[in-house]
């Protein structure tokens, strides 16, 4: 299998620089007229995890989907949707939408905002019709950490097709990182979408998705191949693309390229946004150690997600998450069971207030430094 990856540089959010950007990685893979014909129904599947707003850089900037909808305008779709499935499952997507800047977004170009509330059973996974329904679908991610997955990007992303809950009796099943890679995989292939763009203008480095420091990586990608767009990833930020566990399942069951040598990059030199310095999760120490030591010390090394009461409104989106039901809100006290807590980390990621923060012991500092 060889893939074509396409990279654009991108230095800020100022619109016409992302539209020429996104418009110049989208004709290196073969132009939008590849992938929407006249007439198309296009849904969009931006990054949308919790309410944040734009410049905290924790979904999809609006103005990365603001150029992808110009482009598919411009190819003749007769009808364009922006969907996804945030966390907090329903709770609070309309907030989502708004805070995120989509909803603002898909008022002024004139185009839908669909929720991801009905779905179809794929191979045991309940599936959003709207994915399943669009002759076209556009993953639009945004490059962030992540305390499982250590990158999340192309592949990730279309975990949001699933619908409801199971997200959460995902990760319950599957907490360790080699055992949620295979559903992602799986899912991946079921919602493959016909084209990635990715939102690295912002990107996210150390304890991703939604509590990391922001870094100006300055590019945009685009391939048909989202696997191969991790790949790529990987190797940007010092890492061998079989490294992370989603992509190397991935290629193994024939669902992308990761083999460099097999990937055909276009644009942008690569070499000028390498980032050798780029900071990783801090639970990626773990997945360092060989597995013969893991299996005897991972009790000495631990992380875990703490709530802070003052920071902390109450809002019960992390309580409503957690896939093993381990938090307690209440009004005059938080507090996670940690005999329950698979460490997931799925409330930290839709926490979003920053109430919620990953403490390391001693020997993770140690192992950290």
């Amino acid at each position: 299998m060889t893939a074509k990856v396409s990279i654009a540089r991108c230095g800020n959010y100022e619109f016409e620089r992302v539209m020429a950007a996104v418009r110049r990685s989208v004709d290196l893979v073969g132009g939008i007229g590849g992938v929407v014909k006249p007439g198309a129904k296009v849904l969009l599947k931006p990054n949308l995890l919790s309410a944040r707003l734009p410049e905290e850089g924790v979904d999809t900037n609006p103005e990365v989907v603001r150029a992808v909808v110009r482009l598919v305008k411009e190819a003749g779709a007769s009808s364009i949707d922006i969907g996804d499935s945030p966390g907090g499952y329903r709770k609070n997507t309309d907030e989502v939408f708004e805070m995120s800047g989509m909803k603002r977004l898909a008022e002024e170009e004139g185009v839908g905002i669909v929720k991801f509330n009905s779905s179809r059973n794929i191979d045991g996974f309940p599936v959003s019709r709207h994915v399943l329904d669009a002759d076209c679908v556009i993953s639009i991610p945004k490059f962030k950490t992540h305390g499982i997955t250590t990158l999340t990007a192309g592949v990730k992303n279309m975990f949001g097709a699933l619908t409801g809950l199971y997200k959460a009796r995902c990760h319950s099943k599957a907490p360790r990182e080699e055992d949620f890679a295979k559903i992602l995989a799986k899912v991946y292939a079921i919602a493959r979408p016909d084209l990635t763009v990715l939102d690295a203008v912002v990107a996210m480095e150390g304890d991703g998705p939604s509590g990391g420091d922001l870094r100006s990586t300055g590019f945009v990608m685009a391939s048909s191949d989202a696997v191969a767009i991790d790949a790529v990833l990987a190797k940007l930020v010092g890492l061998e693309p079989l490294d992370l566990a989603v992509t190397k399942t991935c290629y193994e069951d024939g669902s992308g390229e990761a083999d460099l040598a097999k990937i055909e990059l276009a644009g942008d030199s690569i070499d000028s946004f390498m980032m050798p310095d780029f900071k990783l999760p801090q639970t990626k120490i773990l997945k360092m150690i060989p597995r013969a030591i893991i299996n005897k010390a991972a009790s000495l090394v631990k992380f875990k997600p703490v709530i802070d009461d003052q920071i902390c409104k109450r809002c019960n989106l992390c309580k409503l998450t957690c896939p093993v039901h381990a938090i307690t809100i209440e009004a005059d006290r938080c507090a996670i069971n940690y005999k329950k807590c698979v460490r997931c980390l799925c409330c930290d990621e839709v926490c979003p207030y920053g109430a919620i923060s990953i403490k390391r012991n001693i020997l993770a500092k140690m192992v950290w430094r």
